[in-house]
């Protein structure tokens, strides 16, 4: 399918929308050449179908997410090698968060009941906590700015927010209608200073991200990290455990906090 066929799907759809519409942030950091008649088209309706799509999130009260993750594992001789992870997310908005990352060497549980945040390593039978502001979005930035912690998946939690980082988009592109897992998507790029991005969102029916691909810029190698998103919008939770509880022999350590520039 070529790109302007992409584009008049889209357009059908009533997902394409006027430069009005892209958030006065993200204008400010539109880049300095003059873009054409497609390109405006193509970068209001990336922005529009991000902003839906987040509003959709914000609006979701509870859901469980299951994530196939692959990442670029770059060797000292600079080769990349392909890794995976599984993803478990439970939330009940606006304050509980339950997660576990694991791999074929290692598992992390991650617990915020509103009060505390702590992460979990049930392999060593150490944990650690915080005490913990009352909201997803403020959890997931106080773990990494004051510890460098990485919530799992935590775009989830951020975007739609003052925090979800839509002003250092530079560029934004439709790349076309893919297939994840079956499920017909909208695939756009995205570009930042340090980043490129893209994202599969669901055509039918609600606007659900299900695929998420992040490129370091930084790297010379350019490593990549892909997830690939499950989604249950209606769970039931009710025997969901927030609240971490040690058990015999488990040992708490601190966090350790991230030095900051006087």
């Amino acid at each position: 399918m070529t790109k302007r066929n992409a584009i008049s799907l889209l357009v059908a759809a009533g997902l394409t929308a006027s430069c009005s519409t892209v958030a006065d942030k993200t204008v400010e950091s539109e880049p300095k050449r003059v873009l054409n008649a497609q390109e405006m088209e193509e970068r209001a309706t990336a922005i529009q179908a991000m902003q839906e799509m987040s509003a959709h999130l914000r609006s979701l009260q509870k859901f469980s997410v299951h994530a196939d993750v692959s990442f670029d594992e770059v060797l000292d001789n600079g080769q990349k090698v392909l890794l995976n992870k599984a993803v478990e997310i439970k939330v009940e908005r606006p304050s509980k968060l339950w997660a576990k990352v694991a791999t074929e060497y290692s598992q992390r549980e991650f617990y915020f009941d509103g009060n505390n945040f702590t992460i979990y390593t049930p392999d060593l039978g150490y944990f650690a906590s915080f005490s913990a502001p009352a909201t997803l979005g403020d959890v997931v930035k106080k773990a990494k700015n004051d510890y460098d912690i990485e919530v799992p998946i935590a775009d989830l939690f951020l975007w739609g927010t003052k925090e979800d980082a839509s002003g250092d988009v530079e560029e934004a592109i439709i790349v076309g209608i893919d297939r994840v897992n079956g499920v017909s998507c909208n695939h756009f790029a995205f570009r930042e200073k340090e980043i490129d991005w893209q994202i599969c969102i669901q055509r039918d029916g609600v606007p659900l991200p299900l695929k998420l691909v992040i490129t370091e810029k930084g790297d010379v190698t350019q490593p990549q990290h892909i997830s690939v998103l499950t989604w249950n919008t209606a769970p039931d939770l009710s025997d969901q455990n927030y609240t971490f509880t040690a058990k015999k022999g488990d040992q708490k350590i601190a966090f350790r906090k991230v030095k900051t520039d006087k």
